[in-house]
C-alpha cells in the first residue's frame, strides 16, 4: 500500500468523485456508512455515543454518522464546536439532515464559557470527528480546550480518519497535548505516515482501515516512495520449492555470533537461519556456543575459533556467499577487525546486527567501505550511535533514508512498524509484530531469518522486507497462543514454520 501525503490524498477524492460520476456528498455518506458500522461494533447497548463535530468536512463525516448510528442505536448526541463561523457546505447539508431527537439534544461550543455545557459519562463512547487531515498548525483556543476534555475523560475514543490536531506529514511532537489521543482511529483506506512513527503512539493506539472504495488508479498514479506492507504484498514475493532441488540449492550461510556468557544469541540466529530456508548453515564462534549448539542445533555445522571468550579469526570467508554478522559477539578489538576484514575482503550478502552495528559506530570509516546492499538492522539506540542523536521521529526517518542512499545499504530500523530503508530513497514500513517482541533475542531472530533468507536465494532488498514481516507474524501467532507478557523469543522461532505456511499460495 502506497503512503500519501495530505495533498495526494486530496488529489485522489477529487479524482475518485470525477471517475465515479459521483458528488463529494456521496462520498461522504459513503465514508459514514463504512465508519458507523465499524464504529458499531464497539459500542455496548448501554453505552452513549457522543460525536464531537467540527466545521469542516471531517465534521460533516461526524454529522453523518451520528445520524446513521441514530437509527440502530438511540443514545446519539452530538457536540457542535464553531472553531469557524460557517460549515463547509457537504456539512451544512448533514447539519440540515439531523433528526430532530439528535437537535434537541445538541450542544453548540463558541467559546469557553461554553464548555460547561459538556457533559461526558465515564461510559460513553467517543467519536472524534472535529478536524480532519488538513490540520497544519497547533490548535489552539477553545478547540484545543474541548481537545483537552475528550482527552481527560475514560472514555473509548475513536477517531475519524485521523485524531483531531495530529499533522499527517510533519512532527507533532511539540504539541502532543492539543491532539486526540484516540484508543482507535478509522483511517480512510490510505495509511497515513504520522501513524506509523513513534512520536505518535499516544495519538494513535490502534487504527483500522476503513475501505471507501476510492478509485485505485488514482492512488497508483500518485507518486510515493513510503509504503505500507501486508499480507497481501508479501504472498507474492514466497518463492515454492522444486521438487527437485537439494540442499545445495539453498545456499551455504556462515553465521559469526556469539562469546562467553553470550551463547543465546548464536543458538537463536542459528535455529532462525535454518528455519528460514537455508540450505546448510556453519556457525564460527567459541567453543562455549559450538558445545551448546551440537546439543542444541544438531541440523548446523560449526567452526570454533581459536580463543575461547571471543571471535579472533577466520580464513576463508570466500567459501560463503552469505554472511550474518553480530550477534552476541561482544566488542574486543580482535572481533572488530574480523568485521573490518569481511568488510574489505566479502563480496556476497552481509548482515551486520548487534555488537556488529556497536563496532562499526566506533568505527564509522568502515561504513564506506560496506558491499553493495549491506543488511544493517539497528534498534533505536543502536541507529543514534549511527547516526548521532534526532529531534523527533520523523528527523529519525529522513537521517535513516540518507544514511540507507549514502552508503548504499538496506537500514532495517526496528520499531513498532519497523522502518526498511533502501538505497534509492524508498521506505517499507512493516505491519506486523507486537510488544511481545521487546524481550532480550528478538533482534537474534530477526538476523537469523534474514540470512536464511538470503541464502535461500532472495535479493537483499526481498530478503529484508519478508524477514521482518515473517519476524512479526510469528511473534503474532505466538501472542496468540500465550500472551505478549510471557512468549519468549524461542517461542516465536517456533512459530517460524505456521509463519511462512500461512504466507504460502
Amino acid at each position: 500500500m502506497k503512503i500519501l501525503s495530505v495533498p495526494q490524498i486530496k488529489n485522489v477524492d477529487t479524482l475518485t468523485i470525477e471517475r465515479q460520476g459521483i458528488t463529494s456528498l456521496d462520498l461522504m455518506e459513503r465514508v459514514a456508512g463504512e465508519c458507523m458500522g465499524a464504529i458499531f461494533c464497539h459500542v455496548d447497548q448501554d453505552e452513549e455515543v457522543v460525536v464531537f463535530c467540527g466545521m469542516g468536512n471531517n465534521g460533516g463525516d461526524g454529522l453523518a454518522i451520528a445520524r446513521l448510528l441514530y437509527k440502530w442505536h438511540d443514545a446519539v448526541r452530538v457536540v457542535l464546536v464553531k472553531h469557524k463561523e460557517t460549515f463547509s457546505p457537504d456539512s451544512q447539508t448533514n447539519f440540515d439532515k439531523l433528526p430532530t431527537a439528535i437537535k434537541q439534544t445538541l450542544i453548540t461550543v463558541e467559546n469557553d464559557n461554553d464548555l460547561e455545557l459538556i457533559h461526558l459519562h465515564p461510559k460513553s463512547v467517543i467519536v472524534d470527528a472535529l478536524l480532519g487531515t488538513g490540520v497544519n498548525k497547533p490548535v489552539e483556543g477553545t478547540l484545543k480546550k474541548v481537545i483537552g476534555l475528550i482527552n481527560t475523560n475514560p472514555s473509548k475514543i475513536i477517531s475519524i480518519d485521523t485524531p483531531s490536531g495530529l499533522l499527517m506529514d510533519d512532527s507533532s511532537v511539540e504539541f502532543i497535548e492539543s491532539c486526540v489521543h484516540a484508543d482507535l482511529v478509522l483511517t480512510l483506506q490510505i495509511p497515513k505516515l504520522a501513524f506509523l512513527l513513534p512520536d505518535n503512539k499516544n495519538i494513535v493506539s490502534k487504527f483500522e482501515f476503513i475501505d471507501i472504495a476510492l478509485d485505485e488508479e488514482a492512488i497508483a498514479e500518485q507518486n510515493s516512495n513510503l509504503f505500507f506492507a501486508q499480507k497481501c504484498d508479501i504472498i507474492p514475493l514466497i518463492k515454492p520449492r522444486n521438487a527437485f532441488s537439494h540442499k545445495g540449492n539453498f545456499g551455504h550461510a556462515l553465521l559469526m555470533a556469539g562469546s562467553r556468557g553470550k551463547s543465546g544469541a548464536a543458538l537463536l540466529a542459528a535455529e532462525s537461519c535454518l528455519r528460514s530456508g537455508a540450505g546448510l548453515l556453519t556457525v564460527h564462534s567459541v567453543d562455549q556456543v559450538i558445545n551448546a549448539l551440537a546439543l542444541r542445533l544438531p541440523e548446523a555445522m560449526t567452526s570454533t575459533d581459536d580463543f575461547d571468550t571471543h571471535i579472533t579469526h577466520f580464513d576463508n570467508f570466500s567459501k560463503f556467499d552469505f554472511i550474518g554478522f553480530g550477534p552476541g559477539v561482544g566488542l574486543h578489538p580482535e572481533t572488530q577487525q574480523v568485521l573490518k576484514s569481511i568488510i574489505y575482503q566479502h563480496q556476497g550478502k552481509l548482515v551486520i546486527d548487534a555488537d556488529g552495528l556497536n563496532i562499526l559506530a566506533e568505527n564509522k570509516t568502515w561504513i564506506e567501505f560496506l558491499p553493495k546492499d549491506t543488511i544493517l538492522t539497528p534498534h533505536p539506540k543502536e541507529f543514534e550511535r549511527l547516526v548521532g542523536s534526532s529531534k523527533n521521529s520523523f528527523d529519525r526517518l529522513e537521517k535513516a533514508r540518507n544514511f540507507a542512499a549514502r552508503h548504499r545499504c538496506i537500514l532495517i530500523l526496528k520499531d513498532a512498524f519497523t522502518h526498511i530503508c533502501m538505497p534509492d530513497g524508498s521506505v517499507v514500513f512493516n505491519s506486523t509484530g507486537n510488544p511481545g517482541l521487546a524481550k532480550g533475542g528478538s533482534g537474534d531472530c530477526l538476523t537469523g531469518i534474514i540470512l536464511g533468507l538470503l541464502a535461500r536465494g532472495y535479493s537483499p532488498a526481498k530478503a529484508a522486507i519478508i524477514g521482518v514481516f515473517i519476524h512479526g507474524l510469528a511473534a503474532d501467532l505466538c501472542a496468540k497462543k500465550m500472551s505478549e507478557e510471557s512468549m519468549l523469543i524461542s517461542d516465536v522461532i517456533q512459530k517460524l514454520p505456521e509463519a511462512f505456511k500461512r504466507l504460502t499460495r
